[in-house]
């Protein structure tokens, strides 16, 4: 079992509340753009002389008619990220995003309308299994049967892989008018997607849920000035990141200085103080920030394994050497036997400042709100000062992604290209301005630097491994299982899934193959 599953449910769990469609019948109006009496010239492509983020869209108006929006949640009730929130933000209830976030959504909805006469709707699907579960094979069969009643499908990444192969998603690459690539998309995650030419799901600022299950580790802020740890590696974590030095030798060397066996039981356990509060997904995280995939584009453009290598053979030696120091590393995952959510064990050691790191999705914060001891938030580390760039890995369990089924068609699919435009645009100037405070709204200390970091580093830099995601031979597995087998097994291991890997990523290459 995953335990990132475990975060991202809380908020997954709150995404969503139910929304009733209404039909409306089709009056789309030719309009023309208004005229700018303002010389200024714009400051970019995609934005106007006030630096507001602006869509191209056809020109065409929808009043009456609704483009609408199929999610998946695994719980009935729960907040949304498409539609702004009523239940639980008028009545008092708990929530998770601050009550900015919750107007920036009804800012974009009556954007939407003023600009398209479009009304934006939702459709929530139960899915308790979320991925290849319920909302999987209602799309599917849906797609076969052309009965569809939403434009746009918003399912976790495992799924939205799944639909791909199926034939039931547009190649966005394709669709003319798209901004697919505009700044409201993620292009870190478009480039890491794209394969001979082909991109069938995205993620970006149209969604929380993609934002809140990235990687980010967490760092108590008086520990780390307690044990003198700028002196020793030069400057805080967030100086650090800055200078490019934030990487694995200096945090995994900050974490050894926290040991200290509270119960006298004679082993370091989430009851005891540590450097380190980890699960098996920090095999996944760290490598992927390392730079390293499971399997990256060819020359021809399309997937090929590269998980081993001379360099993944060292990052993954320092990953096993360390997550083996059971001095000072602590996982979640051996501790299914004392509770089901083992997480929540380790996650209250960082709260009552047992532990200098807790890594973890985005999502977690929302979880640290009890903690009285300044923390910050910052990008997973490097592998190396040289490596040039810093990366943050996305959760293909937890994260939503967005993807147009092939069955919307004609008028229908302009509508829904330009609602893309628009709404993408419109959450570049709000969701995407405000969400560190969803963030910074949980952390009893505040700081701009860790805002920074989330806006300057982490979110910018979020993408996925393909190889996670299409699951070939079992990789992304063995990439976890790493933890337990012996330092220095690595290349025996990948040997062993190697053969089968291959053959069902031949699979996958025939299918870009046949789309071209």
């Amino acid at each position: 079992m995953k335990l990132t599953k475990i975060v991202c449910l809380m908020l997954i769990a709150v995404f969503l509340c139910s929304a009733l469609l209404c039909g409306c019948e089709n009056n789309e109006e030719e309009s023309s753009a208004p005229e700018v009496s303002d010389s200024r010239k714009p400051v970019s492509e995609y934005q106007d002389a006030d630096g507001e983020y602006v869509a191209k869209t056809s020109g065409k108006r929808y009043d009456g008619k609704t483009i609408t929006f199929l999610t998946c949640g695994e719980s009935v009730v729960y907040e949304s990220e498409i539609l702004p929130n009523t239940v639980y933000y008028e009545e008092g209830a708990s929530q998770t995003y601050p009550q900015i976030i919750n107007d920036d959504l009804k800012i974009r909805a009556e954007q939407l309308e003023l600009q398209l006469g479009l009304k934006l709707e939702e459709i929530q699907y139960y899915s308790p299994t979320r991925k290849n579960g319920e909302m999987l094979q209602y799309v599917m069969q849906g797609s076969l049967s052309s009965t569809e009643d939403y434009q746009v499908v918003v399912p976790c990444l495992y799924d939205g892989a799944s639909l791909s192969l199926g034939g039931h998603l547009y190649n966005l690459r394709d669709l003319e008018g798209l901004q697919i690539d505009a700044p409201w998309w993620n292009a870190e995650f478009n480039e890491s997607m794209t394969y001979a030419g082909q991109l069938y799901f995205t993620i970006g600022d149209l969604g929380l849920v993609n934002k809140a299950c990235t990687s980010a580790l967490f760092f108590n802020y008086e520990l780390w000035n307690k044990y003198g740890l700028s002196e020793e590696f030069g400057g805080t974590p967030y100086e650090l990141v800055r200078k490019g030095e934030w990487t694995v030798d200096v945090v995994f060397e900050a974490a050894k200085v926290m040991s200290n066996d509270l119960n006298d039981d004679g082993k370091i356990d989430y009851s005891d103080e540590f450097g380190w509060s980890g699960q098996l997904d920090d095999m996944w995280g760290i490598f992927f920030c390392s730079g390293e995939r499971i399997a990256q584009a060819d020359a021809d453009g399309y997937p090929a394994i590269t998980m081993y290598n001379q360099r993944s053979a060292k990052v993954i030696e320092k990953l096993q050497e360390f997550v083996k120091g059971k001095d000072y590393y602590v996982s979640a995952n051996d501790f299914f036997g004392v509770t089901s959510s083992p997480v929540d064990l380790t996650r209250e050691a960082f709260i009552t400042g047992r532990c200098l790191f807790f890594n973890d999705a985005l999502a977690s914060v929302t979880r640290l709100g009890d903690m009285e001891m300044h923390f910050g938030v910052v990008p997973e580390p490097k592998f190396e000062k040289t490596q040039e760039s810093i990366y943050s890995l996305v959760n293909p369990w937890g994260a939503s992604c967005f993807a147009i089924p092939t069955t919307v068609l004609g008028d229908d699919l302009t509508m829904t290209i330009d609602a893309l435009n628009v709404l993408g645009a419109v959450s570049k100037n709000t969701v995407a301005r405000d969400y560190q405070e969803t963030v910074l709204s949980y952390m009893k200390t505040r700081d701009d630097e860790s805002a920074e970091m989330i806006n300057e580093y982490i979110l910018p830099s979020r993408a996925c491994d393909i190889g996670m995601i299409y699951q070939w031979g079992g990789l992304d597995v063995l990439l976890q299982n790493l933890a337990y087998t012996p330092v220095g097994s690595f290349a025996s291991q990948f040997e062993s899934k190697k053969s089968a890997a291959e053959t069902a990523l031949e699979q996958t290459i025939e299918f870009y193959k046949d789309n071209e």
